[in-house]
């Protein structure tokens, strides 16, 4: 209500948000790059929204409007904001001048230059029962022909009497002269039809909100970051310095706003300065929203009062805030600043859909009068509905205004008090408080604040110390004060801290019961239609005959000697002399070989798989030899000194032997499980391109780097000095990741995991990570800090740069391969969404062999540092249990069971117990089924148990049945069901065993051979 009639500070010099159409200049060649094509959805979503709200007629539309024309003419950069723009960056995301739109029944019709309609084709010609047709401006009839099509169309739309347009804005240009006379010249009664579109533009949709959210969080950022800190340095060091530099210094953070925002998700050049930024003290001070900037020094002295304001625009959605600080301020500025936190609070609450918006102001006034009467002259309030538009007329926040709030607006909430006047010192001063609100009925409380910026007495106030004694005594009378109060005030904070923690494990607790009973019956409705096979112990059938190394003694090599053992590699087999005989081994019947010497003899001994063993993989020889059989489970060959060549050449051809046949089976299993890629559409002319990229897992014996290509429906990484191609087709992309390289890491990856594993060189791989290390990884201690040389200054400046560079090269690499996969599949939901870590809930951990740092993002949990890289898909996971969370340990351990249960689960150790609530808090959201336990599982055991019977452990309950927590609070002596899968026992296995998990697959190698 306070800004009625006036307009907003100009821009800043090079501050121009239009597109290429719009000016010649600098900036032209980033709108060109920006502009690629409309958002087909959100405009026909969009359209749909302004036709249904027409459609209801009423004030808003001019009591009906029959046709609506939205008139735009010459690009003028004096005017920031205004409702034609703003309709145009509604529906198309850019500002087309010379341009207008009518909109008749049930149809949008755009006159424009052929230049604008190109951008414009791909929106189809009909959508959501809407047409749309674009007609080309004639230059050569001056469009005569075109205004006759148009004034025609506006007569047989609905009556044909009313015409809606935008009356308040004056557009200029030749084109637009033209038309005016044309359409004025018809004889249709004219109506206002600018409060109908902003009705519509007021309530933002989920896409405008999430760019409103983020220009707030960037200028909350740039405020407390860089503003108030100048503002504070200025105070501790009394450095003189003028307003005008304050707001150069904060404006100069939107021409590098990866600095400012360290999420990632700002695309720097969307990011805009709304004005420029406000700093006011010395006496003078405006709390209007055309308040201007002046060049006056920075008042620091006693009782000095300083507001501070600053907006941010995201892809032209608007945020805003304020607050006012003050320096050793007085009693009745502590006291008036109180009065307006009241008035805030109060107001707060209100701020929820469905409420009224002039019951926001009379709050305002009512908690004023009963707070302090004489402020209420001095009130400016309540702020105004903010979005394309910086001020948004018709939801100013006043008593006249009887809109109800809807979900999506987004509100300026901004209240302050003018032309105050301290009564002791006669010093006038002012205050303000100003925040960016999202009315959204998600919210517990109505509303969402996006600009948090603190704005508590202790926050904003700077006191110094007295020289005087009587006013250091009433310092220490007022700090044992508020000592006393502060002690009462924690004891009533910690009685309530755990009342709510007790009610919040009491919500949690029910909340995973019944998560847990819906996950049991989902398990028994996939056993009903048999989509869970219980076929986990399912016997292999294996013809241990094939074994077969020689068909008679005449095919023994004619090397074997008798009393030496002899290896033949060819036949995969080990002669073995027992009583001056050969006797062949094959090579799947050894499970160990060993060698020591006693007393200068050297021994070996050869162990056998026999029925009584135990081993760590499946054997089949074993389970399919008939038991009944004698087995030889030991031979001991000894040697005395001086004879043990046998014996050593014996061992290591074993052992070669073992290798080398486990590898080749290995190898030919990744080639038989590899599924066959599409063949590679090469984009002509090359796509995007990423050059000198390091690759993993790595594809030859030295490091090699080569360049990464997007191409139609997939990428390729080559190598012409090391000779290499991977083609990794976008269908076989299961995730991709995007990380920036910065104190956490010292590179910058983008990891793709794959549907289907390919070759890598000779290895099977499931996953590719290409990076640069930005930053030296290691460096010579011996020269001692860095930081005490000039070298080492640049040296770390390069690095920054270093960083900057890369980060931003991966970045419009990741974003034009989400662009060429869109536009070249059939399928929208091939179009590569790329997954961003979410550092601020990143926690330790060891997934494999050693502690890295593992991070969420919105579908996995990952470390990329981690060799190989640990990549979780949360979709995949059924339950997550917490073991060893018990008093005094300071780590715990967390374990993944899939919804596949013949996959074993997956378990992260040596995690910091101060992670324990966040870890929960993430997994709630996830909606993930999660319990705590005091003892570690042994999931071998657990896991073995679901599946001999499935359907039981189903019918029991499920998860429910083994780690309800009401088993560990039950007094009775019932025993905990899962309590007899803790505290596993050691395995009765070797390691080796794991080498070899069957003999069929040797005899499948024998069989090729033959």
């Amino acid at each position: 209500a306070d800004c009625k009639g006036h307009t907003l500070p100009p821009p800043r010099a090079g501050s121009s948000f239009r597109d290429s159409f719009l000016t010649e200049g600098p900036d032209q060649a980033r709108h060109n790059r920006a502009m690629s094509k409309v958002d087909k959805g959100l405009f026909w979503s969009r359209l749909k929204r302004i036709f249904d709200h027409w459609a209801k007629g009423g004030k808003p539309w001019g009591g009906g409007a029959d046709a609506i024309i939205v008139n735009y003419g010459k690009a003028n950069e004096n005017v920031l904001y205004s409702r034609t723009s703003a309709i145009h960056l509604f529906l198309f995301g850019y500002e087309f001048p010379d341009t207008v739109l009518v909109l008749t029944k049930g149809k949008l019709t755009i006159l424009c230059s052929s230049s604008k309609a190109k951008y414009l084709d791909s929106l189809g010609s009909e959508n959501r029962g809407i047409k749309l047709e674009i007609m080309i401006r004639n230059k050569e009839d001056k469009n005569a022909a075109n205004f006759a099509k148009l004034l025609k169309a506006i007569k047989g739309s609905n009556q044909g009497s009313l015409l809606g347009w935008i009356p308040s804005e004056t557009q200029n240009g030749k084109f637009i002269a033209r038309w005016n006379q044309a359409w004025q010249e018809n004889g249709m009664k004219q109506v206002n039809v600018s409060m109908g579109f902003g009705r519509v533009i007021s309530v933002k949709d989920a896409a405008a909100q999430k760019n409103t959210e983020r220009a707030a969080k960037f200028a909350a950022s740039v405020f407390k970051k860089k503003l108030i800190e100048d503002v504070l340095d200025a105070l501790e060091e009394n450095k003189v310095i003028s307003h005008q530099k304050l707001s150069d210094d904060a404006a100069e953070c939107f021409n590098d706003p990866i600095k400012w925002d360290k999420s990632g998700n700002l695309a720097p050049d969307d990011i805009e300065i709304c004005y420029d930024p406000l700093i006011m003290s010395g006496g003078r001070y405006d709390l209007k929203a055309s308040a201007t900037l002046d060049d006056k020094k920075l008042d620091t002295g006693k009782e000095a009062v300083i507001l501070c304001r600053m907006g941010a625009r995201y892809r032209s959605f608007c945020s805003n805030l304020a607050r006012t600080y003050f320096i050793e301020p007085s009693v009745e500025m502590e006291k008036n600043y109180g009065v307006l936190t009241q008035v805030f609070l109060a107001c707060k609450k209100i701020i929820q859909p469905q409420s009224k918006i002039s019951k926001i102001y009379e709050t305002a006034l009512g908690t004023i009068k009963r707070a302090n009467r004489s402020l209420l002259p001095h009130f400016v309030g309540c702020g105004f509905g903010m979005g394309l538009e910086f001020r948004e007329k018709n939801l100013v926040l006043n008593q006249k205004n009887h809109q109800q709030l809807k979900s999506g607006m987004v509100l300026n909430f901004s209240i302050g008090f003018k032309d105050l006047k301290d009564r002791k010192s006669g010093k006038p001063y002012a205050m303000q408080i100003a925040d960016t609100y999202l009315v959204t009925s998600e919210e517990a409380d109505g509303h969402k604040l996006l600009t948090v910026v603190r704005r508590g007495w202790e926050n904003v106030a700077f006191r110094g110390n007295g020289d005087e004694d009587e006013d250091e005594d009433e310092e220490l009378d007022t700090k044992q004060q508020a000592a006393t109060l502060s002690h009462y005030e924690r004891r009533r904070q910690n009685r309530e801290k755990e009342e709510r923690a007790t009610r919040e494990a009491a919500v949690r607790e029910k909340e995973m019961r019944q998560l847990a009973k819906r996950k049991q019956e989902e398990l028994l409705r996939r056993l009903a239609k048999d989509g869970v096979q219980d076929n986990f112990n399912e016997e292999k059938k294996f013809d241990y005959s094939k074994i077969n190394s020689y068909k008679s003694v005449s095919d023994f090599p004619s090397q074997a000697r008798p009393n030496q053992l002899y290896v033949d590699i060819r036949k995969e087999t080990i002669l073995v002399p027992i009583f001056k005989q050969l006797v062949p081994f094959h090579i799947s019947t050894i499970r160990t070989v060993s060698k020591q010497e006693e007393g200068g003899n050297l021994i070996l001994r050869l162990n056998f798989a026999t029925p009584n063993m135990k081993f760590k993989s499946r054997n089949d020889y074993i389970h399919a030899v008939p038991q009944n059989k004698h087995f030889i489970q030991e031979l001991t060959f000894k040697a005395p000194a001086g004879h043990h060549d046998n014996l050593e050449r014996s061992y290591f051809g074993i052992q070669e032997l073992r290798k080398r046949v486990k590898n080749r089976i290995k190898e030919k299993e990744d080639k038989r499980s590899i599924v066959v890629q599409k063949e590679l559409r090469v984009l002509r002319g090359g796509g995007a391109k990423l050059r000198d990229l390091s690759v993993r897992p790595p594809l030859t014996r030295r490091k090699s780097t080569g360049v990464l290509e997007a191409h139609q429906n997939g990428l390729r990484f080559s190598s012409h000095r090391d000779g290499i191609k991977i083609d990794i087709i976008y269908e076989n992309i299961k995730h991709a990741v995007f990380q920036k390289a910065d104190n956490m890491s010292t590179e910058v990856r983008m990891h793709f995991e794959l549907v289907n594993p390919i070759m890598a060189g000779k290895k099977k791989t499931n996953f590719f990570q290409f990076y640069v290390e930005v930053v030296q990884s290691s460096q010579d201690l011996g020269h001692g800090s860095r930081w005490h040389d000039r070298d080492g200054v640049l040296e770390e400046q390069e690095e920054k740069r270093r960083k900057r560079r890369y980060n931003k090269l991966f970045f419009d690499f990741k974003n034009r391969v989400s662009q060429i996969s869109e536009k070249f599949s059939k399928d929208r939901d091939m179009k590569i969404e790329y997954e961003e870590p979410f550092k601020q809930i990143a926690f330790k951990g060891v997934p494999g062999k050693e502690q890295v740092s593992i991070i969420p993002t919105q579908n996995l949990l990952i470390a990329l540092d981690d060799k190989p890289p640990f990549v979780l898909t949360i979709d995949e996971v059924d339950l997550a249990v917490m073991e060893r969370c018990r008093f005094g340990l300071r780590e715990f351990d967390i374990t993944f069971v899939f919804k596949d249960f013949s996959k074993a689960p997956l378990s992260i150790s040596a995690i910091p117990k101060k992670k324990l609530d966040s870890i929960k808090n993430w997994l709630r959201t996830l909606n993930i089924l999660h319990y705590e336990r005091r003892d570690a599982v042994n999931w071998k055991k657990l896991m073995n148990t679901i599946r001999e019977d499935l359907k039981l452990f189903a019918e029991n309950g499920g998860w429910l049945g083994y780690f309800d927590p009401q088993n560990d609070d039950d007094e009775s002596d019932e025993e905990d069901p899962a309590s007899e899968f803790s505290s596993p026992d050691e395995e009765e296995y070797s390691e080796e065993d794991d080498e070899y998990e069957s003999a069929s697959d040797e005899v499948d190698e024998e069989d090729d051979d033959d």
